[in-house]
């Protein structure tokens, strides 16, 4: 990554994540989606470098006939990077400790699905690398686990990444401008 310039790491931004009856949808996955589409439109506007990491097909949590796709509004763009992995890190995929490595001053935001599995685990990989990923917590999808509802795996999530030193509320990310949040029957939603 070049000096300076912050990366947005787009981690499982698939329709996995959000379908109704799949196995991983969070029950306010549009929300969570909304939010993130909306990130990214401000990383993007700002001249962030994104980088979005899919599990494939084959991965562990979409075996055989995962929905795939991206969300819609959270495409990788061309110019932006796509990593495919199958492990539950974004680090499961050997090109993102490229990417952030070499950053020097610069920052890095994680944001996305699979909480608190792969959203943890890489933050976790990242602190064992020295990489200054912060994950933003308006923007963390989860899905009901055993007993625990997507609210608690949420924020179980979000108190790790709080105790890690390695949340951020949206509000003090700088340098990112969000574009207004899309309305209904004339109504601005917050």
């Amino acid at each position: 990554m070049m000096p300076g310039v912050p990366v947005l790491l787009c981690l499982d931004l698939q329709q996995e994540f959000i379908a109704p009856g799949r196995p991983w949808a969070d029950p306010d996955g549009d929300g969570v989606a909304q939010m993130c589409t909306r990130i990214i439109s401000g990383a993007r506007e700002a001249g962030w470098l994104l980088v979005h990491a899919h599990l494939y097909q084959g991965a562990p949590m979409i075996a055989g006939h995962g929905l795939t796709q991206p969300i819609p509004g959270c495409e990788p763009r061309p110019g932006e990077v796509l990593l495919r992995r199958a492990g539950v890190s974004a680090y499961a995929h050997p090109d993102l400790d490229g990417i952030l490595d070499g950053g020097g001053s610069g920052r890095a935001y994680l944001i996305g699905f699979s909480a608190p599995m792969s959203l943890t685990a890489t933050l976790f990989d990242a602190a064992d690398r020295g990489h200054p990923l912060t994950l933003i917590e308006e923007a963390v999808g989860a899905a009901d686990v055993g007993e625990w509802g997507a609210e608690h795996t949420r924020a179980l999530c979000t108190d790790t990444a709080r105790k890690m030193d390695r949340a951020v509320r949206l509000e003090a990310v700088e340098g990112l401008e969000l574009p207004a949040a899309p309305s209904v029957e004339g109504l601005r939603i917050a």
